[in-house]
């Protein structure tokens, strides 16, 4: 891999918003004084030309290695880097489905305590995925067409990954050993903890009043299996229960892989190079790369197309993906008289020259003492303020006026880390 200094480049669209080919901050100075482009978007910083151009364009090749965190590159024909993203995923679906679920489920027996359970007589339509992996797809396909709205993309490369978690969980696993798994011979997964661990206590070896333990909850990423599952007895298990003891173990997820494992039929369909995920590491080693996710994505560019980058490790635009809004009209819990309050949560505010801020808006602010502040909006309150925080969500600033903040950027479920 070829070093030289890190370039800075401001993307480009033509007058009816089609992407053309990066160009220098300092030009991007000059349109932009002379009145011949206008600014569309902060970060990635790009302009809008405002006049009739030439249109000319270069190869240019995009690579993304996939997953909850993603890794995306865009290199020209002669190996100058142009875009170098991670974008990392949305890991809170399941525990607020869970949460939804269970509001609702006391909700109803509050409400209606003696009525019968629905019948669950639904049927999924083909094709039919869970939310969180649902969701992940959508992840995938917005971060692609960001790509390709802001530099004009002439071939991609994507990364084929199949996970066998057998072979993650036992590496010396072939032939019939698939179907031979620890429970052979076992009637379940409690049958085979408590013999595992001789009927005993694993605490404070009391045979008596077993019961098997999730060290880690199902709805905070636990799964069934044995290595997450102990034998406590009644009075251990309910001082672990309540936080009295804590068990300390190293629990392998392998809910990611079998979340990617399900788009597969998606990612197959793509329009692109598929490139094996072994090519990606001898690439990877190839070229000197550090094991990270935009360098998964250089190195597939160059298994895929044969192309050298000639950026080491330039600054890295960091994404992540954020809900679009709190759904919570009302508060979880009842007050007295069984009357649910609400919830007074601002889904906007207006400030006195009408503009329209909500959650994630980009904003500047400066406070009394003359200290800027850029950030994104976190929280709106009902007296006419926000609270600003920082891309990963620390509080930057409470209490800014509205009508003190300005706006670079409209919320988005994908923001960006602001230098």
């Amino acid at each position: 891999m070829l070093a030289c200094k890190q370039k800075v480049y401001v993307y480009v669209l033509n007058k009816h918003g089609k992407p053309l080919m990066p160009c220098s901050p300092k030009k991007a100075r000059v349109l932009l004084k002379e009145g011949k482009a206008k600014v569309v978007r902060v970060v990635p910083f790009t302009i809008q030309l405002l006049y009739g151009s030439s249109g000319y364009k270069q190869k240019i090749y995009a690579g993304r290695d996939r997953g909850l965190t993603q890794g995306i590159a865009a290199v020209r024909k002669d190996g100058e880097t142009l875009f170098l993203g991670e974008v990392t995923g949305r890991r809170d679906i399941s525990e607020l489905m869970y949460e939804r679920s269970s509001l609702r489920r006391s909700r109803r027996s509050r409400k209606t305590p003696y009525r019968p359970c629905r019948i669950d007589n639904r049927k999924r339509k083909e094709g039919w995925l869970p939310p969180s992996v649902n969701h992940l797809w959508y992840e995938h396909q917005k971060t692609r067409s960001l790509v390709e709205s802001i530099l004009p993309v002439t071939e991609w490369a994507e990364e084929i990954n199949k996970f066998d978690t057998h072979k993650m969980v036992n590496p010396e696993v072939k032939g019939k050993g698939y179907q031979e798994g620890p429970l052979k011979g076992k009637k379940n997964y409690r049958e085979y903890v408590l013999e595992r661990d001789s009927y005993r206590c694993v605490l404070c070896g009391e045979p008596e009043g077993l019961e098997v333990h999730h060290i880690v909850w199902r709805f905070r990423g636990g799964s069934d299996r044995p290595k997450n599952l102990v034998t406590l007895c009644k009075d251990c298990h309910d001082k672990v229960t309540k936080g009295e003891i804590e068990i300390k173990k190293v629990i392998e997820s392998y809910r990611w892989p079998a979340r990617l494992n399900a788009l597969n039929p998606q990612f197959n369909a793509l329009e692109g190079v598929k490139v094996p995920a072994y090519k990606v590491k001898e690439a990877r080693l190839e070229l000197g790369l550090d094991k990270a996710h935009y360098c998964d994505a250089l190195a597939l560019i160059h298994a895929a197309f044969g192309i050298i980058p000639r950026v080491t490790l330039p600054k890295v635009i960091k994404g992540r993906f954020v809900r679009s809004k709190n759904r919570q009209l009302h508060r979880a819990n009842p007050i007295k008289g069984g009357v649910r309050p609400k919830a007074n949560a601002n889904r906007y505010l207006v400030n006195k020259n009408g503009v329209r801020f909500q959650k994630y808006d980009l904003v500047s602010y400066r406070t009394k003492k003359g200290e800027a502040i850029t950030g994104y909006v976190n929280t709106l309150f009902s007296r006419g303020t926000v609270r600003i925080a920082d891309f990963f969500g620390k509080e930057l600033y409470n209490g800014a006026s509205v009508n003190r903040l300005r706006k670079w950027q409209n919320n988005d479920t994908l923001i960006w880390e602001v230098a």
